[in-house]
């Protein structure tokens, strides 16, 4: 599908434009007539494609020009051309600066698409989130989702530049660990709905505390379009403070809308009701006081309340919320955010959580809930969990991992693997005959299947720097994908 033509282009970066557009050759770049997709990372095959030269801290697209052609790019967009490249079968564009470029390019995205666009922001829950809103409305019209985590200052206007101009709904999840980094993606994306799905320790070690993490994730208000929706978990200790921020931001207070098990949400979850390992109905009053029901292939109480939120933006934006119930059903989660799966290694069978993608304290607690849940469906002896240490925690670290260990008493866990220093800390609170400590992850993987047992229900997670996902490789002698 072409996204972009040579006017297109022209359209988009004319404020910015250092020179006429050139070939390395003298060729002329409307001998070509559009590009399917816009890229920066040369690692990937993108046919017929545009890169965008971008410099970062580490890595500078102007480098890596020659593997940008070899992965199919046929214009470059850069702010000088590198001597070593002037024999390259490519076109350029040059101009000021390519973040700049880059912002520019998705500006024009936004500006051509008429689609509904949803922006999702939140603690933990927000891939999740994403990937069934993209499930369930693609039962409605066509539907576009930012891919893996582009979710940040570069990954998001690259998303937008790829939003094809026909498309009907488009999903659009970010991210933050600073004040200030979600409230120019909001003004660039301009969503119709606006999802905090939840407010928690995350990334706490860049903040003075909750409120203010509160007060960055209530930056996804600012773009918010004229008529658009502000969606708020009822049941989070924020809620006030962020319907105050969507109220500040000057929304009609009945595009305000809230979600959750309290009694007064206007989307209340009123049952849940597990049927099986991998299946759980859902019983959810609308807000217009209608009562429905519809079914979600898993048993994680997180993912099930956070599924509430499509219900709502499919309520609202949909053009068949049955057919949109019954699309949510096909949900599941992807490796490293929960996937269920069963394994033998050594001749023991196991039933493994892969919840390694990453870790903060409301993410943890739910996850070892969702492990004691299981194992009480499957009626398995014991649950083990493998827990690393959570990242970006600043001087709460130890309180928040000593929470942790509290929570593993909580539900009960048989058995518990602790990798890293501070894990290892908060083990003073657990008895000794319930854990194991290592230093890291590699260290883990060597000693962990000795301490399985056959029939266990085995949950991991970790933060991205405790690579807890070797562990996993080790059992099943696999290379993890994320």
């Amino acid at each position: 599908m072409t996204l972009w033509t040579n006017d297109s282009l022209h359209q988009a970066l004319k404020e910015i434009l250092l020179e006429p557009v050139k070939h390395s050759k003298d060729k002329n770049l409307h001998s070509l007539t559009g590009f399917d997709a816009v890229f920066i990372d040369t690692r990937k095959p993108t046919p017929n494609s545009v890169f965008v030269a971008i410099k970062g801290e580490n890595t500078d697209g102007h480098n890596y020009l020659k593997q940008a052609v070899d992965a199919g790019a046929k214009v470059a967009i850069v702010h000088n051309i590198p001597q070593d490249s002037q024999e390259l079968d490519l076109n350029f564009i040059i101009v000021k600066d390519t973040i700049l470029a880059l912002n520019k390019l998705a500006e024009f995205a936004r500006l051509r698409s008429k689609a509904k666009i949803f922006a999702v922001t939140g603690s933990v829950g927000k891939t999740g989130t994403k990937e069934m809103l993209k499930i369930a409305f693609e039962s409605q019209g066509k539907t576009y989702a930012n891919t893996g985590n582009l979710n940040n200052h570069i990954g998001l206007p690259l998303s937008l530049c790829n939003l094809p101009s026909d498309y009907e709904y488009a999903i659009f999840e970010m991210g933050m660990n600073h004040l200030g980094e979600i409230e120019p993606l909001s003004k660039l994306t301009k969503p119709h709905l606006a999802v905090i799905t939840n407010v928690g320790p995350v990334h706490i070690e860049f903040f003075k505390d909750e409120q203010e993490i509160a007060l960055a994730k209530s930056e996804i208000f600012t773009g918010l379009m004229v008529g658009g929706y502000a969606l708020i978990n009822r049941d989070n200790p924020h809620f006030e403070f962020l319907l105050n921020r969507a109220r500040a931001n000057k929304i009609n207070e009945e595009n305000i809308i809230n979600f959750g098990t309290n009694h007064r949400a206007n989307y209340q979850i009123t049952h849940t009701e597990i049927k099986s390992s991998s299946l759980t109905l859902v019983s959810l009053k609308l807000k217009n006081g209608k009562n429905i029901s519809y079914e979600v292939s898993c048993t994680n109480q997180a993912i099930i309340f956070n599924s509430a939120i499509t219900v709502v933006a499919c309520d609202l934006f949909g053009k068949n919320l049955q057919n949109a119930l019954e699309a949510i059903k096909n949900y599941s989660s992807s490796a490293g955010r929960g996937k269920v799966s069963e394994i033998t290694c050594n001749n023991k069978h196991l039933t493994i959580i892969d919840d390694t993608y990453n870790a903060s304290l409301l993410s943890m607690k739910a996850g070892i809930e969702h492990a004691s849940n299981l194992k009480k469906i499957l009626q398995k002896k014991r649950v083990v969990c493998a827990l690393g240490d959570m990242l970006e925690l600043g001087d709460k670290s130890t309180e928040l991992h000593f929470k942790v260990a509290n929570y593993l008493k909580e539900y009960s866990i048989d058995y518990t693997i602790l990798v890293g220093p501070k894990m290892k800390e908060a083990s003073a609170n657990l008895d000794a005959k319930t854990f194991s400590s290592f230093d890291n992850s590699i260290l883990a993987s060597e000693n962990f299947a000795d301490l399985l047992q056959d029939g266990d229900v085995l949950y991991l997670k970790g933060s991205r720097g405790t690579k807890m996902e070797k562990i996993l490789e080790k059992l099943t002698n696999k290379s993890s994908d994320h």
